[in-house]
C-alpha cells in the first residue's frame, strides 16, 4: 500500500526530530521494542491420507506450494535392511493436497541414471524437480584401495563417471525429463522459478566460498550472481565446535524456499540475513529482526509473511516476520509442547502437521489464538540487528 503524501510528511518530520533529539541529546538510548504478540497453536486432526504408508522417519523441512499442498519426504529401510546388509536409506516423497489427494515421486523407477543419489529437492506451482548425483551408465568394475592399517582391499563399484543432475517430474509425480549440470561448482541446493529457470546455491571447490548461479532451462550456466560480502559466510564449510577454525567437517546447511515469485535463500543457524533473489537475478537482503541469541532453525514455507523456526530449539517458538522489513509481527508456541519442525507449512492462516505413527500419514490443521494473559518478553533482548549496530 502506498503512503499518502501528508503520511510521508509526517513521517519525515517526526525523523528529523528524533535525529534532532539524538544529536542535543548523546545519552539518548532506543526506546525498548514494543512487546510480540505471542499465540498459541492447537491441532485438529484430520483423516488420514488414503493410499499412503508412512514410515517412522520423516526428512526435514517440508516444503509446500502456495495452493496448499504439502510434501513430506519420508525416509524407508532400504532393501536388504533385515538381512543385515547395509544400504543408504531410501527416500520416498509424497504431495498432499488440502483435499487429500497424494502423489508420490519415485526416484527409484528411473531406468536412465544408475547409482542416484538425492541431494535435495524443490517444488514449484507447475513441477517438482530433484537435484540428484548420478551416473548415466552402470559400469562395473573393481576398485582397490589401501586402509588406514596398510591392508589392501578391493571393491565393486560402478566406475562411470558421476555427474550432478536435475530430475524433473510433473506434480502428479509422472517423471518428464533429467538435466545433467555443469561441472563448474559443487552444487547443493536448487530451486526452479516459474519460467522453468533454475537457481542453483553451490561453492567453489578450491576455496569453498559460495556461489549463487542462474542456469537455464538445459542446465548451462547462464550466470553468478554477485553475493554481498556481509551477507554470506566466507566459506560453506563449518567446524564441529562452531569457531571456523580447523579443518572443516560439515557443510553448513542451506535451505531454498518459494515465496510467491522469488526464492528465499536461507542460510540455517547463522546471523546473516536471508537472500530474496527474482527471475532476473535480482537479491535483496532481509535482516531479521529477532532477538540476538537466537538464529533461523530453518523457514516454514507460506502462502503470506515469512515464518522462521529458530534456534535453540529450546525456545519451542516459531515467529511470523515481515517479507519487508524483517520485523517481528507474532509469535507462536505449539500446544502440549511440540516442536516448531514439525509445522509443514502456513496457508490461509493455517498451520499445517503431520502426524506418521502406525503407519499412517495423518494431516494436523493448527488455529492460532492469543495466548490468555502472556506476553512475549522478546522486547526485553535486543534485537540481532540492534547487537550488529553496538
Amino acid at each position: 500500500m502506498h503512503r499518502t503524501v501528508t503520511q510521508f510528511a509526517l513521517s519525515l518530520s517526526l525523523a528529523i526530530s528524533l535525529a534532532s533529539q539524538a544529536q542535543t541529546n548523546p545519552e539518548a538510548t532506543e526506546s525498548p521494542s514494543p512487546a510480540t504478540p505471542l499465540y498459541r497453536i492447537s491441532f485438529e486432526r484430520g483423516e488420514s491420507v488414503p493410499g499412503v504408508a508412512a514410515s517412522q522417519a520423516i526428512a526435514m523441512p517440508f516444503e509446500c506450494t502456495s495452493d496448499g499442498t504439502a510434501f513430506v519426504n519420508m525416509v524407508l529401510q532400504p532393501p536388504g535392511y533385515s538381512s543385515g546388509k547395509y544400504s543408504p536409506p531410501v527416500e520416498q516423497l509424497v504431495s498432499v493436497r488440502p483435499s487429500g489427494e497424494a502423489h508420490e515421486f519415485r526416484l527409484d523407477q528411473l531406468t536412465n541414471l544408475y547409482d542416484l543419489q538425492q541431494k535435495g529437492y524443490y517444488a514449484s506451482e507447475s513441477n517438482v524437480v530433484f537435484l540428484v548425483i548420478a551416473a548415466p551408465e552402470d559400469k562395473q568394475g573393481k576398485e582397490a584401495f589401501v586402509t588406514s592399517d596398510g591392508t589392501r582391499h578391493e571393491v565393486t563399484r560402478n566406475l562411470a563417471e558421476h555427474h550432478d543432475y536435475i530430475v524433473i517430474f510433473d506434480r502428479k509425480g509422472d517423471y518428464r525429463r533429467r538435466v545433467q549440470l555443469e561441472d563448474t561448482f559443487a552444487v547443493q541446493r536448487v530451486g526452479v522459478f516459474p519460467s522453468g529457470a533454475f537457481l542453483a546455491f553451490g561453492f567453489d571447490k578450491q576455496d569453498h566460498s559460495p556461489k549463487l548461479a542462474m542456469l537455464k532451462e538445459d542446465g548451462t550456466l547462464l550466470k553468478f550472481l554477485e553475493i554481498g560480502k556481509d551477507d554470506a559466510p566466507k566459506s560453506m564449510f563449518g567446524t564441529r565446535d562452531g569457531s571456523g577454525k580447523g579443518p572443516a567437517v560439515y557443510i553448513a546447511p542451506v535451505q531454498l524456499v518459494p515465496h510467491g515469485d522469488f526464492i528465499l535463500i536461507v542460510q540455517n543457524k547463522t546471523r546473516f540475513p536471508l537472500l530474496e533473489v527474482d527471475e532476473a537475478g535480482a537479491i535483496r537482503v532481509i535482516k531479521p529482526q529477532l532477538p540476538e541469541d537466537l538464529r533461523i532453525e530453518m523457514l516454514v514455507p507460506s502462502d503470506e509473511n515469512l515464518y522462521a523456526r529458530v534456534n535453540p530449539a529450546s525456545n519451542g517458538s516459531i515467529y511470523e516476520l515481515n517479507p519487508q522489513d524483517g520485523t517481528v509481527l507474532r509469535r507462536f508456541k505449539l500446544e502440549d509442547g511440540r516442536s516448531g519442525s514439525g509445522v509443514a507449512c502456513v496457508h490461509d492462516g493455517k498451520f499445517l502437521s503431520f502426524d506418521h505413527g502406525e503407519g499412517k500419514l495423518v494431516p494436523l490443521m493448527g488455529t492460532a489464538e492469543p495466548a490468555p494473559n502472556a506476553a512475549s518478553a522478546d522486547q526485553a533482548k535486543p534485537t540481532s540487528a540492534q547487537a550488529d549496530r553496538q
